[in-house]
């Protein structure tokens, strides 16, 4: 009886972790309530010509060398990179979105657009309140590693997500993108995970990649601080 028993509970507790490892939620993390942080481009891997394939944005964002990041639980997000003379400066309020360029100052509404917002899954972390925009669908089981298939929520779009999640570091280790028509988009990868705070977990650096595998280039995150605390001034739209 006891050793029937033993096996009872050990079957439970394998059950109770693999629902977990298809569960979303479950697996994402809420532990970072705020953050700051270096983001740096590695110039020596940057390929302008990959990069001018995934489209003006990010041509423009790998020519600023180093962003000053900062975010603040729930979606609340600011990026502040300077090139030249001007400082850019982005920030995310729940639905609200505001892009300044010395005095050049535009805000939007980005209400059912979640793929116009950045999180802390642009920086590797599989957070929960990203998981508000998105609507995650179990896919399989890649050796350790959880796949998801994340569409957009109240959202007309038929964009979406392939995310691998690592269930022990709450990371994606690898992001693919893919436009309405199921054509992919871009690949990123996170890697060199650390463990910067006693369960929170950062990759070190981020890679991009084109539709053809192409490396466009690469980012380094460094300087991190979490759980410090932020004021909301600093999000203020």
């Amino acid at each position: 009886m006891i050793l029937r028993g033993a096996l009872l509970l050990a079957t439970v507790a394998l059950s109770g972790a693999a629902v977990a490892q298809t569960d979303a939620l479950a697996l994402a993390t809420d532990k970072i309530r705020d953050l700051s942080a270096t983001l740096r481009v590695v110039e020596s891997e940057t390929d302008s010509e990959a990069l001018e394939s995934l489209g003006r944005e990010f041509s423009t964002t790998y020519r600023i060398p180093r962003y000053e990041v900062w975010y603040k639980f729930p979606q609340k997000a600011r990026f502040e990179g300077k090139a030249g003379i001007l400082t850019g400066i982005l920030i995310y309020n729940g639905d609200r979105k505001k892009y300044q360029v010395g005095f050049i100052k535009k805000t939007k509404d980005v209400r059912g657009k979640p793929g116009e917002k950045q999180s802390l899954m642009d920086l590797g972390v599989f957070a929960k309140d990203w998981l508000t925009d998105y609507v995650p669908t179990f896919v399989k089981k890649e050796g350790a590693l959880s796949v998801f298939k994340l569409t957009q929520r109240d959202s007309e779009s038929k964009s979406y997500e392939i995310v691998w999640v690592d269930p022990k570091t709450k990371l994606t280790t690898k992001r693919m993108s893919y436009g309405f028509d199921g054509k992919l988009r871009k690949q990123i990868r996170y890697t060199q995970p650390r463990e910067i705070a006693p369960g929170i977990f950062f990759p070190a650096r981020v890679e991009l990649y084109n539709a053809e595998g192409k490396k466009a280039g690469a980012q380094t995150l460094e300087k991190i601080v979490v759980n410090k605390g932020i004021p909301d001034d600093k999000f203020r739209i």
